[in-house]
């Protein structure tokens, strides 16, 4: 597995694909309810098909984050699949590891208890996304993409917020330890490539904003 800078970090797979990643912890979700448009993601439909998926949304939208971002994370994190992780603790459609599943669920009310169950998964991953959003964005000056948020619950905020002001040629061994880049088969890999496939493997929602 990746060796990721921040502590406490929530580990991810992609199923069918030959990657997995890390990321660093945040804070807590956002007070304010998500009015934004929402809906149009090609991940969104999936999402709603699943039994969990009008909990979901309305996680996404009660941590103040766009419910496509929650979807497009979803997609990439596990096909919507509530799995687990052979080679760590990650688990559920949103593979969060169990020291930040302890550190979000406490303040959300949740608990041990709630760990299988995908409606509870979707509230705690809403509050992860709503705080690296807020990384993001205060770095990048403008409200962040669901792919430039996605680069921070990968990689931690603080690598994720370097992508996310990066050039596209930047490499991107110069933002994020070499290691974690060889574990996910990124060696070589410039910001733009690395922005590009998580892009397509997101769905048309990588482009939306997380907050709005």
């Amino acid at each position: 597995m990746p060796s990721i800078e921040e502590t406490g970090a929530p580990t991810f797979t992609f199923p069918g694909a030959d990657t997995t990643s890390s990321s660093g912890s945040g804070a807590s979700s956002s007070s304010s309810s998500y009015s934004g448009a929402w809906g149009s993601s090609d991940a969104m439909s999936k999402l709603l098909s699943q039994s969990y998926g009008a909990d979901a949304v309305a996680a996404a939208k009660a941590a103040g984050i766009n419910p496509d971002t929650l979807a497009a994370f979803g997609q990439i994190e596990s096909h919507f699949q509530n799995t687990g992780n052979s080679s760590s603790s990650a688990q559920g459609v949103w593979q969060i590891t169990n020291g930040t599943w302890n550190e979000y669920a406490s303040k959300l009310g949740l608990s041990s208890a709630d760990r299988n169950d995908p409606a509870a998964q979707a509230k705690v991953a809403s509050a992860i996304i709503s705080s690296y959003a807020s990384s993001v964005s205060k770095s990048t000056g403008t409200p962040a993409t669901s792919a430039q948020v996605y680069a921070a619950y990968m990689f931690g905020t603080s690598a994720g917020s370097k992508i996310a002001t990066a050039t596209t040629s930047t490499p991107l061994s110069s933002l994020v330890p070499s290691s974690s880049l060889a574990a996910n088969n990124m060696s070589g890999w410039t910001v733009g490539q690395y922005l590009s496939t998580v892009s397509t493997r997101m769905g048309n929602g990588a482009s939306e904003t997380v907050t709005g």
